[in-house]
């Protein structure tokens, strides 16, 4: 694609499904990347992962590990991006982790450093990158949010609030003049279908169908980014949700049924 040749992005969670693919297409895009990601290790794998695209004309300037759920790490990630790329015009939140279970079984610590890597980490890392976003003619922001973010399901719902905050925050930040794209995955093929379960003895499994993986979701959401899109689709099992959980959200509570066990 060429909207992103040349383009210089911070891509969080870059150690992940969805970001080892994002990095992986945005390097055969022609992008500029730095990455970051909580574990060094999968960091570096990713990286190497991206290299390995075929045809790829970006470059992977830095690798930044930082932890997220930690405050004073977010300023530091803000303070070398701005350090390294005084010129960054693209950044996709997509770090992110779940929990599974009733409200009061989860635990107070896993609940809030929940709500710090999902939703207080995007907020502080883009209000402290703004000042360089602000005057690039292309600059651009994107939050990986979630089907879950237009209708909840049962046992997700801290997971869910961040999702619909995030949803609210993009749209706050638009409002402001910014060009902000959110992405609304539905089920995909990554980590966040493994997150810990507390309080069901019934264990959480998604029918294998109803799964999109990693690569044609990404393929999608980047040509939303592309086309500077507002809300993302990525794929026909999230614009359906998304229609269903506006015109018809009595649907939805029979169909939470299939991925409760």
């Amino acid at each position: 694609m060429r909207a992103f040749a040349g383009r210089v992005v911070l891509l969080t969670g870059a150690g992940g499904g969805l970001g080892r693919e994002f990095a992986r297409q945005l390097l055969g895009a022609g992008a500029d990347l730095i990455l970051s990601s909580h574990h060094p290790q999968r960091l570096k794998a990713a990286a190497e992962f991206a290299a390995q695209s075929p045809n790829r004309f970006g470059r992977i300037r830095s690798l930044l590990p930082a932890d997220l759920s930690d405050p004073a790490s977010c300023d530091h990630l803000a303070e070398q991006v701005l350090r390294i790329a005084p010129n960054l015009d693209l950044v996709i939140h997509n770090a992110g982790v779940g929990l599974y279970g009733p409200l009061e079984a989860l635990p107070v610590e896993a609940t809030e450093r929940l709500l710090r890597i999902n939703l207080h980490a995007p907020i502080r890392l883009t209000a402290r990158l703004l000042p360089a976003l602000r005057n690039r003619p292309r600059s651009q922001i994107v939050f990986i949010s979630s089907m879950l973010g237009w209708a909840a399901l049962p046992n997700i719902s801290v997971y869910s609030a961040t999702k619909f905050a995030l949803r609210g925050f993009a749209d706050g930040l638009a409002a402001d003049g910014y060009c902000v794209s959110t992405v609304y995955p539905f089920f995909t093929q990554t980590d966040i279908l493994e997150s810990p379960q507390y309080g069901t003895t019934t264990q959480r499994r998604v029918p294998g169908w109803m799964i999109d993986q990693p690569r044609p979701v990404v393929r999608a959401s980047l040509a939303g980014i592309a086309a500077r899109r507002h809300h993302i689709y990525p794929s026909w099992k999230a614009r359906l949700y998304a229609v269903t959980a506006v015109v018809a959200p009595s649907v939805l509570p029979p169909f939470s049924r299939l991925v409760a066990g």
